[in-house]
């Protein structure tokens, strides 16, 4: 606390914004969209990539931002995709240097392992893990130049084990280890990584029909006998406890810490925005729990929730 203090207090200079360009991904909504005009709005000259650079998100961008600010079309699955958005920011960088790169862009799929596919898990590491590699290592060279930033939005997903959510739990654990091992490996270039790992908050992967949806998709290709071991009353209940989960609407507080990895001069490795004080304790507190109480911990929460029970669990005893 008081190296925190001490640090707020002494080392909080910002650089400035002028002639200094952020490449944001996923910018089509949530946290990605958001930013992209808030740091437009502070000064920066904001590449924002969306996967449909002609959908409803980007069109949002294009009139409520500055003339600085450009769109384009990525899909961080894909390699040549990558390497388009590379040579556009560099024609369109013009008195600009690349300062940081903000890999945002992330997707939800599959829950409980044994009723999610193969390809879901596929999907969401291709997406969450390899995406942030994929852009990282082709934005470098622009970054080596200017020294900047490399900013990585994970998740405490990354950090504490979600039960029932294991792709997005795997993927997230793998952003974090990247950018903990990046950080070492780009200090010689002068260059920053900073991960920055949320707790839930309000956004459309956090949305209640979003996530009832994602819900059907990924328990539809069921196998007949893992659908009567788990019962249909299960994956019914499974849908409302899902759909139920309680985020917070303050999603200022992540864009702010994302602006703060950006524009200071001395940010901080890694920052865990959450919805107020008594959050941030509880997380922490699980965090560092031997792992027996975690265990014990979930346990107790599922049960005081009422979380639902496979159909023939019971009987494997």
């Amino acid at each position: 606390m008081t190296f925190r203090c001490t640090k707020k207090q002494y080392l909080s200079d910002r650089i400035q914004p002028d002639n200094k360009a952020v490449f944001i991904t996923g910018c089509d909504s949530g946290f990605g969209n958001a930013l992209a005009k808030q740091l437009d709005s502070s000064g920066f000259h904001v590449f924002a990539s969306c996967l449909d650079a002609n959908g409803p998100g980007a069109d949002d961008l294009r009139k409520s931002c500055s003339k600085r600010f450009q769109t384009l079309e990525m899909d961080v699955t894909k390699k040549d995709s990558v390497k388009q958005a590379v040579q556009f920011v560099k024609n369109n960088l013009g008195t600009s240097e690349l300062w940081a790169i903000v890999n945002n862009a992330g997707v939800q799929k599959g829950f409980t392992t044994e009723l999610t596919s193969m390809k879901d898990f596929y999907d969401t590491l291709e997406a969450n893990a390899f995406g942030p590699v994929r852009v990282t290592k082709a934005f470098l060279p622009l970054l080596r130049q200017s020294r900047g930033r490399v900013v990585n939005l994970a998740s405490l997903a990354g950090r504490i084990a979600l039960p029932h959510c294991s792709p997005y739990t795997m993927s997230k654990f793998a952003c974090v280890g990247f950018t903990e091992s990046l950080r070492h490996e780009l200090d010689v270039w002068g260059i920053r990584v900073i991960s920055v790992e949320p707790e839930f908050f309000q956004t459309n992967m956090t949305n209640a029909e979003n996530i009832e949806k994602r819900v059907d998709e990924a328990f539809s290709s069921i196998e007949d006998d893992v659908r009567t071991d788990y019962g249909e009353q299960y994956i019914k209940t499974f849908k409302l406890h899902a759909s139920g989960m309680m985020s917070s609407p303050k999603i200022h507080k992540v864009l702010d810490a994302i602006e703060m990895a950006i524009s200071l001069e001395h940010p901080d490795y890694v920052y865990r925005p959450c919805r107020n004080i008594w959050a941030r304790i509880l997380f922490k507190l699980l965090e560092i729990s031997p792992k027996v109480i975690q265990v014990l911990l979930v346990k107790f929460y599922l049960y005081l929730t009422g979380f639902p029970k496979p159909k023939e669990s019971d009987n494997n005893l």
